[in-house]
Order: C-alpha cells, then structure tokens, then sequence
C-alpha cells in the first residue's frame, strides 16, 4: 500500500488490518535502517585517524561527536519503534494514550512511533517545560 492509498481511505477505515500492515511494515523499514545507521556511524568512527595537525584533530573530534551523538539519538529511537510495534501488536497502535481519540493518519505518517494526539502531546511539552522551570 502506498502512502496515498493510505491517506485515500475512508475515516471508518481507520486502524484496519490493512493500515496496521503498512504500519507494521514501515515501523520495521525504520528499525533496520536505525540499526544500519548505527552500525555505519560505528565504522565510520572506528576508521576515523588521528591526524597530529592541531587543525586536523579538532576537525576529526568534531566529526566524532558529531557520529556518538547519532549513535545515541538512534539506539534511544529503537525502544520507542519496538513500543510502537508492541502497540500494534496489542491493537492500541493509533490510539492516543490519553484521550483514546485516534492520532491521524498524517501524524503516524510524520511521527510513527507517537503516542498521542496533537493536543495531548501540546499538553505534555507544556507540562514538561513548566517542571523544568520549577
């Protein structure tokens, strides 16, 4: 199914079989592609060379916090692709957490491994940024 067809079904459609099978599929594209990632970052930085011009080095260092950093922002994604395919798994995929009101199909298509509708998730971030200001 492609995205168009997806986007193309009626509202009464929603979370079919055949939606959760798009789902599914895309949530593991993504998990094999953060894994290839991940590993693709590990060698690229394990090649990387320690150059004894000062210039060189910082630029090579750079480089390197720039690959670690990926590597995090990765292994943190995999846990909340393996959520969202638990979520299908057990038929709340779609579904927000909060109000139980479906997600939308252009939000899951944007953010797949979302939890919660738009306003809920506008409720979290302020929450969340008034618990950092206190």
């Amino acid at each position: 199914m492609t995205k168009e067809k997806l986007l193309a079904m009626p509202a009464d459609d929603y979370m079919n079989a055949e939606q959760q099978a798009f789902f599914t599929e895309l949530l593991q594209t993504m998990k094999v592609e953060t894994h290839e990632r991940i590993e693709q970052s590990r060698v690229t930085i394990e090649s990387l060379d320690s150059p004894a011009d000062p210039a060189d080095a910082a630029s090579v260092e750079e480089e390197r916090h720039w690959l670690v950093n990926a590597i995090e922002r990765d292994q943190r994604l995999l846990p909340q692709l393996e959520m969202a395919l638990g979520r299908i798994a057990d038929d709340s995929f779609g579904w927000c957490d909060d109000s139980g009101e479906p997600i939308g199909l252009k939000r899951l298509l944007i953010s797949p491994t979302t939890k919660y509708c738009i306003e809920a998730q506008e409720r979290h971030e302020q929450l969340d940024k008034h618990q950092r200001q206190v």
